[in-house]
């Protein structure tokens, strides 16, 4: 009965810092099929880190562009490139990160060539990749960009 108990301990135990840390990695096929599932919506991608300075400017913004934009068939997605995954949890929750967020797979860092962060992507409503560059982006023009392809 003992090592059942002790079993069930370690794996209770052990269990604790995955679900601490229950960010999901998104891979290439994951996005295809995400942006299968999303057709019709604009799909704005966000690489980001949580030690990036830039990134931590930036993302208040996103976070009002997706509420902003909550209507208008427009998708926010962050892709964590953090070595550490269970630093992500707690970070998602101090800047109110509003969409999906996710840690980046090492297949779409090396499609998206992430050199430096943050790298941003934008998809238009047929899954077409139509924008992808690295550096801040201020609101305004992710907005036009997002009223542009909004249009079509």
């Amino acid at each position: 009965m003992k090592k059942y108990i002790l079993s069930f301990l370690f794996l209770l135990v052990g269990a604790v810092p995955v679900m601490a840390s229950s960010v999901p990695t998104l891979d290439m096929a994951g996005l295809t099929n995400m942006l299968l599932q999303n057709r019709g919506k604009v799909v704005l991608l966000n690489f980001f880190a949580t030690w990036c300075p830039p990134c931590r400017m930036e993302i208040p913004e996103l976070v009002d562009l997706s509420r902003k934009y909550k209507s208008e068939d427009v998708l926010v997605i962050s892709l964590s490139v953090d070595e550490q995954p269970d630093v992500v949890p707690p970070f998602i929750k101090k800047m109110h990160m509003n969409f999906p967020v996710y840690m980046a797979g090492k297949d779409l860092v090396r499609a998206f060539r992430v050199m430096s962060i943050p790298h941003n992507a934008l998809y238009d409503r047929n899954g077409k990749r139509v924008f992808s560059e690295e550096g801040m982006l201020d609101a305004e023009t992710v907005s036009a960009m997002l009223n542009e392809l909004l249009q079509n």
